[in-house]
């Protein structure tokens, strides 16, 4: 299996410590999506990450993967029965902290005279909202056994302090503290961006 990845995708970094935590054998292939026209044949969305089964079947995205690699591992499953709503919930709110973080960076490449900062605002408003309920589910994420929603939401948190520096931990505390554990977790440290 093929991993097609960018350097510093929040996206990307989940899917690939889910892929480490579970021990798969994947082989990742950073590229620079913006050039990597022969990821249109796979998905026509031209996103990262892309998985490439050995037979050359395509998977994305991230939420996706994540779930493939859950079903195919043979490990106990990121994905409980027990509080599977609460844990897809989670998920999808960190999901959300990323994708505004992501929004975010791209409006900040732009050109200046086309960046809209209301955007910018609303986009950094929608994280800052998402970290402030992450902290209020802190004792959910650091309770039980390894799952998705940790996963997203450390992959989450960290995209923030990476491209957006602020502070976040000042004012959740519980989260902060539960992330300083999380985040020393080898895969965690393998897939941390540069």
């Amino acid at each position: 299996m093929i991993l097609y990845n960018g350097p510093t995708s929040p996206f990307g970094r989940k899917a690939r410590v889910v892929a480490l935590e579970l021990g798969l054998p994947v082989e990742e292939h950073i590229i620079d999506v913006y050039e990597a026209t022969f990821l249109d044949e796979l998905n026509p969305l031209r996103q990262i990450p892309t998985l490439e089964l050995d037979d050359g079947r395509p998977i994305y995205d991230s939420r996706v993967i994540c779930a493939y690699f859950d079903n195919i591992s043979g490990q106990p499953s990121l994905y409980p029965e027990a509080g599977r709503w609460e844990t897809l919930t989670r998920e999808a709110l960190a999901n959300g902290a990323m994708e505004a973080g992501l929004q975010r960076r791209m409006e900040l490449l732009r050109p200046e005279g086309e960046r809209s900062r209301g955007t910018i605002a609303k986009l950094e408003q929608r994280i800052g909202r998402a970290i402030d309920k992450l902290e209020s589910l802190a004792a959910a994420l650091a309770a039980g056994p390894l799952r998705i929603d940790q996963i997203t939401a450390a992959c989450a948190l960290e995209y923030t302090d990476f491209r957006y520096a602020h502070d976040w931990r000042g004012r959740c505390p519980a989260l902060a503290a539960w992330l300083e554990r999380f985040s020393m977790r080898p895969a965690m440290i393998a897939s941390r961006p540069k």
